[in-house]
């Protein structure tokens, strides 16, 4: 089963953010609460946690690409 990380909105008036770092690559094993990604939005960065474990099975949006709220960013394996 795959799980989409979707671009998180941080504040109210956020409708994206740029994929500044990623933490992980694909094919790393993540847990719950694993911090994975960096995002940037209106010049504050902020960390994004796995929300299940598994495996990074693909990123979808690089670093240095924006995603609106919402889109998915990368897709995790459930095993």
């Amino acid at each position: 089963m795959m799980q989409e990380v979707y671009m998180p909105k941080f504040g109210m008036s956020m409708v994206e953010g740029e994929v500044s770092k990623w933490l992980i690559k694909e094919g790393d094993w993540v847990n719950k609460g694993d911090d994975i990604v960096e995002i940037t939005e209106n010049k504050a960065i902020q960390t994004v946690q796995a929300l299940v474990s598994g495996t990074v099975e693909k990123i979808l949006v690089q670093e240095g690409e924006t995603a609106v709220v919402g889109q998915p960013i990368a897709i995790i394996n459930l095993q």
